[in-house]
């Protein structure tokens, strides 16, 4: 009977174990996933519009063009992707993440999204209302430390600003 008890709490151990290391490897799927897809986004956004979008960017026009389709802008989390015009001038567009877990807002803040000319910088609202701007002023990526405490709370939106 002890030994069966014995054998009943290993395999529990065991089960949270695989559980816990499951979870952190679809986190970590999920996340590569966005961001080859915003990469995928920027990409294809620079070869239609070619600087100019003042037209206007819109993931309608992105699928019309063919370059992208409605599965390119499947988000990963279940939140939303979109892309558009920056409010920041119409010689940059931004690509919209929605429902962004903290953990992966830590690695977003931590990719390099490419040089001056090619990333502007990033906007964050977060659940708290917090407006958080980061530019490509030379400091980016962001480090751990800064990227942590900005992510505490889930942002709603994460916009990455490019050219």
């Amino acid at each position: 009977m002890i030994e069966m008890l014995g054998v009943l709490a290993i395999v529990g151990v065991l089960s949270a174990g695989g559980i816990a290391g499951y979870s952190m490897a679809m986190q970590s799927y999920r996340t590569t996933q966005i961001i080859e897809k915003t990469h995928l986004i920027a990409t294809r956004v620079r070869s239609v519009y070619k600087g100019d979008y003042s037209s206007g960017v819109s993931k309608d026009n992105m699928i019309k063009s063919g370059k992208l389709s409605a599965n390119d802008f499947q988000h990963p989390f279940g939140g939303l992707i979109d892309v558009g015009t920056s409010l920041w001038g119409n010689t940059m567009f931004h690509v919209s993440l929605g429902k962004i877990p903290s953990e992966t807002c830590v690695d977003l803040l931590q990719t390099d999204w490419g040089g001056p000319g090619v990333f502007e910088g990033v906007r964050m609202i977060s659940d708290a209302d917090r407006r958080m701007t980061y530019s490509n002023g030379g400091t980016w990526p962001v480090t751990a430390a800064d990227a942590i405490a900005y992510c505490t709370s889930e942002p709603r939106w994460f916009d990455i600003v490019f050219r």
